[in-house]
């Protein structure tokens, strides 16, 4: 007798034919495998081996389709011609469909296995499905004879050389009581989760005996060509980021002179700011100069639709519509208010792959948050996207809305904004009574850059970017000062400079006093002491005999 080591000859794959899923089971289901199909009723499961099973299909590969109790084969096959992937030249010779609900109602449960054994040895499948499983399940009389009956067709069918596939409704306190699924090598469930006012269709792969599966709740979808999976996304275990030394334009030039010479190629920069400072523009800009120089680009937005966009654009003087028929730009739209952060992803990955895309502009990381209720996966789908960009040499830009216009603000909520290489802020700046905006250069990881902040107007031209605040501080809070005395006041009209000044050597006064020493008459007084309150240059103190004013500053 030899006493050599048993060899290891590993099982082949069943592909499936399902987009997606084959990343999800590492190439598929293992041949001779026994797999349970669970899920809700219109939760997709017939559809799911339909599809399968004429994928694999062939002369040298017969399937047997077996139904019971549910759906009749002559049914099945009216749906099927809906699909694409249904091929009704492999009906009757390389896909068998036989209604055997009859015979186990006559007999019961204890003649379905040489049933279905005879049918198997008939035809000589390697594929085995049975919808549904679960009818003859029912006719158990107890646990026990569920386990013996799920056993013996196991060992049985793996005998023959059988794939097989139970199509049952089993809920998810079934899958984890009933005898049947520990016999199973494989369980796969699908079902629909509510979000908000729809449904969302989702799979998992509960068990793969002896396989490394991607685990997790997969999203899908079902139209004419039948499933669509979208491998959830994750968060990569490390992020690629190498430093360039070559820049990429962002097309405003003294942007990029900021920038000492442009944003580094294949990084990802955050701008933030409030509405309407400018982000999008800035963005416009970025995309519109990479296909002036013949590279393409990717335009995601939330909420512009593509007609709005291209007619705002088109007010600064670019064609979009010119970009996109030349193959230089694609613009993705999907409204915030049912995005599936998984799919989406997928989206975005298939409009770069089309065009060859070497800039994206994502408009905006707010929105996709708002749409995204569980903010792991919010941060998930953020990071796993921006990790794409860099690993694919992207220039990416990310804006994202900060909510106060004003005053302190925060970059990003739940920890997404240092995966940005870059940060640029725009905010706007209240100069006596004028809103202004301000532009500044927060953040160029392994690159030198400017540290002033600059005025920008927007014009017809775009985003136009002016002098530095020389002589201002606090330009950012959004209320600057001077820079040598702390206070607005060189800056005030000179009455209201004068009243300033007046309260400033005196401390405080009441109005009457405040008319004596100025010399100036108690109702034009007044018009000025309510404008300096009103933009916070002096306070207002009610007292006994009356209100008292001093300068705040």
């Amino acid at each position: 007798m030899s006493s050599g080591k048993i060899g290891r000859k590993p099982l082949g794959k069943l592909t499936t034919g399902i987009p997606g899923l084959d990343e999800i089971l590492k190439g598929g289901f293992p041949e001779l495998s026994i797999n349970i199909i669970a899920g809700p009723p219109g939760s997709g499961k017939t559809i799911f081996v339909q599809q399968i099973i004429y994928q694999n299909a062939s002369p040298t590969r017969k399937v047997l389709y077996l139904t019971t109790l549910s759906e009749p084969s002559v049914k099945i096959l009216h749906y099927l011609q809906k699909f694409t992937f249904f091929d009704p030249s492999k009906v009757g010779t390389q896909v068998i469909y036989l209604d055997i609900g009859e015979v186990i109602r006559q007999r019961g449960m204890e003649d379905a296995i040489s049933v279905i054994l005879k049918h198997v040895q008939e035809h000589k499948p390697a594929i085995v499905a049975v919808d549904s499983f679960r009818a003859i399940h029912d006719m158990a009389k107890d646990h026990v004879e569920v386990r013996k009956f799920g056993y013996d067709l196991s060992v049985r069918l793996t005998t023959w050389g059988v794939t097989a596939f139970f199509v049952g409704e089993y809920t998810a306190l079934e899958i984890e009581t009933e005898p049947i699924f520990a016999i199973a090598d494989g369980i796969t469930r699908l079902h629909n989760h509510l979000h908000g006012l729809h449904y969302q269709r989702y799979i998992d792969v509960l068990k793969m005996r002896g396989e490394n599966y991607f685990t997790g709740m997969h999203p899908f979808t079902i139209d004419f060509t039948g499933l669509t999976v979208y491998p959830r996304i994750k968060t990569p275990d490390s992020f690629s980021y190498t430093a360039k030394t070559t820049h990429v334009s962002t097309g405003i030039a003294k942007l990029d002179e900021m920038l000492c010479g442009g944003l580094p190629y294949g990084t990802a920069t955050m701008v933030a700011g409030g509405a309407g400072t400018g982000k999008t523009l800035l963005g416009m800009h970025f995309i519109t100069a990479g296909a002036a120089l013949g590279e393409p680009g990717v335009i995601v937005t939330f909420q512009e639709n593509p007609v709005q966009l291209r007619e705002i654009a088109l007010s600064f003087g670019w064609d979009l519509q010119a970009l996109e028929d030349q193959g230089l730009l694609v613009h993705l739209y999907h409204s915030p208010v049912e995005i599936q952060p998984d799919i989406h992803a997928s989206a975005v990955r298939t409009a770069i792959a089309r065009v060859g895309a070497k800039r994206v502009l994502f408009d905006s990381i707010k929105d996709i948050e708002i749409a995204t209720p569980d903010k792991v996966r919010f941060k998930d789908y953020i990071y796993s996207l921006v990790n794409d960009f860099k690993m694919n040499g992207i220039t990416a830009i990310l804006t994202n809305e900060i909510p106060d216009l004003f005053g302190d603000f925060q970059l990003s909520e739940y920890g997404v904004s240092f995966i940005a290489d870059n940060v640029i802020l725009l905010r706007y700046v209240e100069l006596l009574g004028r809103m202004s905006c301000a532009l500044s250069v927060l953040k160029v990881r392994g690159s030198q850059h400017s540290k002033e902040i600059h005025l920008f107007e927007i014009s017809d031209k775009g985003l136009m970017i002016g002098e530095v605040f020389m002589s201002l501080t606090g330009v950012l809070t959004g209320n600057p000062l001077t820079k040598n005395q702390t206070t607005p006041w060189e800056m005030l009209p000179p009455r209201a400079r004068y009243i300033v000044d007046t309260l400033h050597h005196f401390g405080s006064a009441s109005l009457a006093e405040l008319s004596q020493l100025s010399k100036l008459a108690p109702a034009d007084l007044l018009i000025e002491l309510d404008w300096l309150h009103q933009h916070r240059i002096i306070s207002c103190e009610e007292q006994s005999d009356g209100p008292v004013w001093q300068v705040i500053y």
